[in-house]
């Protein structure tokens, strides 16, 4: 049966689709599309939306290492081809990834392991971070973390949609960009995954701004994420500097390499946007 995009997006929780269109991410997903092979556009859906779906589903359990653990253990028998039963939804989505990277390594694409191990590393970094629940990390351990996050799903994009850089200029601005979206997702789900018990503030930062991660309207919370914001912001100047010096290398990887940037650049809008949602709203609230 033919693989439909739709019919995958239709296993999203609303919330992220609805996110994902805002900020021109569905925009940039077609235009990524209309750059690679068949073969190759399946298995950059998948990549891109499959682990979405296991997060959803991750977020409404109290099962998610078992979930994780099992993940990891469907997607390896998809990729050696192993007939298997699957009971739910998301189960038969992350088999079918396997396939396709099964199928791109038959098609002799040289990054089909590398994006089937990167997978697996990030379910496994996954874990590590429900494992922190509850915890407030230091500076240094929490970058760490965000930093394989964040790297993990880059280089995923990278390998498909530039499959011809060389490993260091690959490493480097999945490192550069992956901290960067990540960071800039911490500041927008602030509230949000603190419910879920993850808090994404460093102990310096609550110390120094007398935050209470319990209740977030407590302590100097605004000067802390513009603090955040000057960061970010900083990071995508890095990356895209990084960019413009890889293409002097490799122009032929232009087309990808932009479409990447500009995949990047939309957590930059969102967590704009809604930092200055947040700035009128309390000029609006300070004039009245």
């Amino acid at each position: 049966m033919e693989y439909s995009e739709k019919d995958t997006c239709e296993h999203i929780s609303e919330e992220r689709m609805l996110e994902m269109e805002k900020y021109g991410r569905l925009k940039i997903y077609e235009e990524i599309s209309g750059l690679l092979p068949e073969n190759e556009r399946v298995a950059f859906s998948l990549v891109n939306h499959v682990p979405a779906i296991l997060d959803d589903e991750i977020d409404t359990t109290s099962e998610s290492e078992n979930q994780l653990s099992r993940a990891k253990k469907i997607l390896t028998q998809g990729f050696q081809e192993e007939k298997i039963e699957t009971t739910e939804v998301w189960e038969q989505y992350v088999y079918e990834l396997g396939q396709a990277l099964s199928r791109l390594q038959k098609d002799g694409f040289v990054h089909a392991v590398d994006i089937f191990n990167e997978v697996i590393n990030y379910w496994e970094i996954e874990t590590k971070n429900l494992n922190r629940r509850g915890q407030i990390l230091n500076s240094d351990d929490l970058d760490s973390l965000n930093l394989d996050i964040g790297k993990s799903v880059s280089l995923q994009f990278l390998y498909l949609l530039c499959p011809l850089l060389d490993r260091r200029s690959r490493e480097s601005i999945a490192s550069i960009y992956g901290i960067a979206i990540k960071l800039a997702d911490n500041l927008s789900d602030l509230g949000e995954d603190i419910q879920r018990g993850e808090i994404n503030i460093p102990r310096e930062s609550v110390v120094r701004y007398n935050i209470n991660p319990l209740d977030l309207n407590e302590g100097d919370l605004q000067s802390y994420k513009e603090s955040g914001f000057e960061r970010v912001k900083q990071c995508y100047k890095e990356g895209d500097k990084m960019v413009e010096e890889v293409l002097t290398k490799h122009p032929c990887q232009r087309e990808g390499l932009l479409a990447f940037k500009e995949f990047c650049h939309s957590w930059l809008r969102q967590t704009s946007d809604e930092m200055q949602e947040k700035s009128e709203k309390d000029q609006g609230l300070n004039s009245s």
